[in-house]
């Protein structure tokens, strides 16, 4: 199953704003796969802290906590987004060092070892003093204290604190000069930030308060603020990802037109020299598992009568009108597995067989072939064409449509 993890502000400008992944177990497998194909983007979580940044992981409008990044992933979208550390609890605003953390940890793995998160040949900071012990042992025995401290999301323990300086014994305007965070509403380098708050009219400890006569536009005093990760442009979530034939893969391919890959390519539309097709009985409506047909037309293979049975010249289209699976009122990825067969006519001997697995999210027809070999045998000259619906996962309303014959003129 294909999972899509989206990345929102400047971590998709910098490393791509959506990426898709294939059987991920959990969230925090798809951390891990991001930090391996990206080193920029595993350096930059861990060090964000030093600049005030934190992250939020959700998944269908969710924040996930902590325990939930290693639960099974599901089939929405995973979402991760930057955003500036407050004051107070951390919440469900993780520290990016804690989500390589959790996405590097095994049980036993030695976080804190000789090689973990932080280099090889290296230990977690304040450890030397004990690096004269089994350092397997340790990284055990310190996995679940790492864990709790560094992955539970406890923000405040990893990020600078902000100093507010000597404000209560200042006594001259140099004491408090614009770059100290004499406002509750300063960033982690001191300057003023408007980030989500707004102008306040609250000052930290010891700041002065300025008194105004007559009238004056202030601030409101904002009791907590919050944001919410939304995609407006399908408010009503009606698909998982935008429906087209760029969703599609056949195999784990996507397809194009004209160049083959692994003996399959796309087509718009075809034309056979000596075409067995009979598309109203060669068709699945709402294919479903074990589902077969036998092709209504047989076919006869003569290497000597030209290309109307040359088995070299045969091929096999297939077509569905529509591919995806409805969840709700919503549109997610379908797939259908099948396997197709030679048969000596009127026997149960299989002389060739291929197959593959469509998988995407498309609400249109989408078209390919496979230049598939019968296998002829020897003074054996008529076959039949087998299909096999192996697995699906698809809406009622989809058809699995087969066509073949002899040299086609493809467009």
């Amino acid at each position: 199953m294909q999972q899509v993890v989206r990345l929102l502000g400047d971590l998709g400008e910098r490393y791509g704003a959506e990426h898709a992944f294939y059987n991920l177990r959990t969230p925090a497998d798809a951390i891990k796969l991001l930090s391996i194909n990206y080193p920029e983007f595993k350096a930059e979580l861990i060090t964000a802290h030093e600049k005030g940044i934190g992250y939020r992981v959700l998944q269908a409008g969710v924040d996930l906590n902590f325990d939930e990044l290693q639960l099974p992933i599901g089939q929405n979208d995973l979402i991760i987004t930057p955003v500036l550390v407050g004051q107070g609890g951390a919440g469900k605003i993780f520290a990016g060092i804690g989500l390589i953390a959790i996405s590097f940890l095994l049980p036993g793995a030695g976080l804190f070892g000789t090689v973990g998160l932080f280099g090889a040949g290296q230990a977690a900071v304040g450890l030397s003093t004990i690096a004269v012990l089994n350092a397997a042992a340790v990284g055990t025995a310190l996995s679940a204290i790492g864990a709790s401290m560094i992955i539970g999301g406890v923000t405040e323990m990893l990020s600078p604190q902000l100093d507010i300086g000597n404000l209560g014994g200042a006594n001259t305007r140099d004491d408090l000069r614009p770059t100290r965070p004499e406002s509750v509403n300063r960033g982690a380098d001191g300057q003023q930030s408007y980030a989500y708050l707004g102008a306040q009219n609250t000052v930290g400890v010891g700041a002065t308060i300025p008194v105004a006569y007559g009238k004056v536009l202030i601030g409101s005093h904002v009791i907590s603020a919050d944001v919410d990760v939304a995609d407006e442009s399908d408010p009503l979530k009606t698909t998982t990802r935008t429906p087209g034939a760029d969703t599609v893969t056949v195999q784990g391919n996507k397809l194009e037109f004209g160049a083959r890959r692994d003996d399959m390519a796309r087509w718009n539309s075809v034309h056979f020299l000596n075409n067995r097709s009979n598309t109203a009985a060669d068709t699945f409506i709402d294919p479903k598992k074990d589902d077969e047909l036998t092709a209504a037309n047989n076919f006869r293979l003569e290497f000597s009568e030209g290309p109307t049975k040359n088995p070299n010249e045969y091929f096999v289209f297939l077509e569905v009108n529509k591919l995806f699976e409805l969840v709700g009122e919503t549109k997610t990825d379908g797939f259908i597995s099948y396997q197709i067969e030679s048969r000596r006519q009127d026997t149960d001997d299989i002389h060739a067989r291929t197959g593959g697995t469509i998988q995407g999210l498309i609400t249109e027809p989408y078209r390919w072939y496979h230049k598939f070999d019968p296998n002829k045998a020897p003074n054996i000259d008529f076959y039949n064409l087998d299909i096999k619906i192996l697995d699906a996962s698809v809406d009622s309303s989809v058809n699995f449509i087969i066509r073949h014959g002899f040299r086609p003129s493809i467009s």
